[in-house]
């Protein structure tokens, strides 16, 4: 119990962050299951529409007018775009259409002691840190060196006081991730 206590080794879990080691990296600026994406047409005679969708698990979405479906995960919303607009095309039922693809804001939670735990919206740029900075920052009784990133069924240990004072040591974080600041024992 007292090695617990004084080593912080009290059942944290998890795979040690190491800089530039390849920790469940995804791609995140394709399309996934679950995600919803808003699908506009405009630049057509007869005034186009937008479609708001939720990727099914199938990963298949249909279009008005179109036959074909689209199978949607691990495109970007532009691959997308461009292939819809192609079958727009290709079928003749439009010349010239504009297809614009959205995908709606993905979420970091963040939990535990800090000041402010919330949903924090994803950029490109979120590193761990940041989004913490995002909350409030860390309160006096957060224990700094046993953060965890919690990404599907892998858990991730960060020591943030490193992280805070070695370049490249802020690991990046990603839409669906968990953050968990436990409280030190003391």
């Amino acid at each position: 119990m007292t090695c617990a206590l004084l080593t912080g080794c009290g059942g944290g879990g998890g795979t040690p962050y190491t800089p530039g080691g390849a920790v469940g990296h995804v791609q995140m600026d394709t399309i996934r299951v679950g995600d919803k994406i808003t699908i506009q047409l405009t630049g057509v005679p007869d005034g186009g529409w937008f479609n708001e969708k939720q990727v099914p698990p199938s990963g298949d979405i249909n279009l008005p007018l179109l036959t074909q479906s689209f199978h949607v995960p691990g495109k970007t919303a532009s691959e997308l775009g461009g292939e819809i607009t192609d079958a727009y095309k290709s079928q003749k039922i439009y010349t010239n259409p504009v297809i614009t693809v959205l995908v709606e804001e993905r979420y970091i939670n963040v939990g535990g002691d800090v000041r402010g735990p919330s949903n924090v919206p994803y950029r490109p740029d979120s590193t761990l840190m940041s989004t913490i900075n995002a909350c409030g920052s860390f309160t006096e009784y957060a224990d700094r060196r046993h953060v965890r990133i919690i990404r599907g069924s892998q858990t991730i240990m960060v020591d943030c006081v490193k992280a805070q004072s070695t370049p490249g040591a802020d690991p990046a974080v990603y839409p669906g991730d968990s953050i968990f600041v436990p409280r030190t024992p003391f």
